[in-house]
C-alpha cells in the first residue's frame, strides 16, 4: 500500500519529525481513516536496513520483517506482552505461543538500525497488558519503538500517554470523502448514504462487504417506526436482524438525533431520508436527554460489553414514539 493513495495521511506523515521521534507512538482516529496504514508506514520509515541502507517493503508489507512485531488481538492480555512460564493452557496463544512484545524488544535488531513493534486496536488492551507495556517506555530498549492505534480517545492509561508522542488522525469532510472515493471508482455511493462520522476507508469496505445499506435501513425502520407503520417488536426484530453490532447501532441512532435536532435548531430543511421529519414536532430538550442517554450507554458498552441489545433498542424506540411526532 502506498501512501500517497491517502492523501490526508500523507500530510501527517510528512510531518512527522523522525529525527526526534520518542519510542512510543500513539495513532488516534476512527475506524477506517488509515490508522494502520500509517503505523506501518512510520516502521517501514524506521527499518532501515544495515547493510543495503534501503528500506525493507516487502518484508513490512507481509508481516515477515523478523524486526517487526505486529500485535493485533481482540483481547490484548497479559500474556502478549509478557510471558509467565506457568502450565496454565490459557496462557498460551495458538499464534504467537510464547513470544511477547517484552521479550521482543530486549533482543537486538536484526537485519535494520531498529526494531519495532505496532499494537492495532490497543484501546483492547487491559488494565494488566498497560501496565505491563510500561516497563518498555519507562525504560525502551535502545533502538526500540512502539506504535499504538486506537479508535477512542483517552483510552489508555494516563501513564501511557504521557510517555508517547500523539499522533490524531481527523475525520474527512463529504467533499473530501467523495473525491477520495470517486478515484477509487466508486460512482454509485457516496458520502450521503453513510452517517457523517464513518471513515473512507470503512466506506469502501462496507461496499465490498455489502453492508453498505445498513445505515439506510435502519434509518428507513426508525421512520416506519415513529410513523406508526411498524410496531416496536417488529422495529427491534428488523433492527437485531442487521448484520452491525449495538455500538454501532447506538451510534445511527445518535447521527439521526443530532440531524433532526439541527434541523430544528439552525431551521434547515432535511432531504433525503430525513425529508419526512421537517414537520416533525418533538422537544428539543427532550430529544437532547436522549442523546445523553445514548452516550452514557455507549460508554458503559465499552465498560460491560455483554448489555442486553433487546431491553436497550425497547427502552430507546419508546423513548422517541413518546418524543417525535410525526
Amino acid at each position: 500500500m502506498n501512501i500517497s493513495n491517502y492523501d490526508w495521511l500523507e500530510k501527517i506523515y510528512n510531518k512527522i519529525n523522525f529525527e526526534k521521534l520518542p519510542h512510543g507512538i500513539i495513532i488516534n482516529g476512527p475506524d477506517g481513516i488509515g490508522k494502520e496504514i500509517l503505523a506501518t508506514h512510520i516502521a517501514q520509515k524506521l527499518l532501515l536496513n544495515k547493510t543495503t541502507n534501503t528500506y525493507d517493503k516487502g518484508l513490512v508489507d507481509s508481516n515477515t520483517h523478523p524486526d517487526l512485531f505486529i500485535l493485533n488481538k481482540d483481547k490484548i492480555l497479559l500474556k502478549h506482552i509478557t510471558y509467565r512460564k506457568t502450565v496454565k493452557k490459557e496462557d498460551w496463544d495458538e499464534q504467537l505461543g510464547d513470544r511477547n512484545i517484552n521479550q521482543f524488544l530486549s533482543v537486538t535488531p536484526s537485519v535494520a538500525n531498529n526494531k519495532v513493534v505496532i499494537i492495532l486496536n490497543a484501546q483492547n488492551m487491559n488494565l494488566a497488558s498497560q501496565n505491563a507495556i510500561l516497563k518498555s517506555l519507562e525504560e525502551p530498549s535502545p533502538n526500540s519503538f512502539i506504535v499504538f492505534t486506537i479508535n477512542r480517545p483517552m483510552s489508555l492509561l494516563k501513564t501511557v500517554y504521557s510517555r508517547c508522542q500523539i499522533i490524531s488522525i481527523p475525520s474527512l469532510d463529504e467533499v473530501s470523502k467523495d473525491q477520495w472515493l470517486s478515484k477509487n471508482g466508486i460512482s454509485d455511493y457516496n458520502s450521503s448514504h453513510f452517517p457523517s462520522f464513518i471513515s473512507p476507508l470503512k466506506i469502501l469496505e462496507d461496499i465490498q462487504d455489502n453492508q453498505h445499506l445498513n445505515f439506510i435501513d435502519f434509518i428507513k425502520i426508525i421512520s416506519d417506526f415513529i410513523d406508526n407503520k411498524i410496531d416496536c417488536n417488529f422495529a427491534i426484530k428488523k433492527i437485531s436482524n442487521l448484520n452491525i453490532d449495538l455500538i454501532t447501532k447506538t451510534n445511527y441512532l445518535v447521527e439521526f438525533l443530532k440531524i433532526i435536532l439541527k434541523s430544528r435548531i439552525l431551521s434547515e430543511d432535511l432531504s433525503g431520508l430525513y425529508k419526512k421529519f421537517n414537520d416533525s414536532k418533538f422537544n428539543n430538550l427532550k430529544i437532547s436527554n436522549i442523546l445523553n442517554d445514548l452516550n452514557n450507554l455507549r460508554s458503559d458498552y465499552f465498560k460491560v460489553p455483554q448489555i442486553n441489545e433487546t431491553h436497550v433498542l425497547n427502552y430507546f424506540l419508546s423513548e422517541l414514539k413518546s418524543s417525535i411526532k410525526i
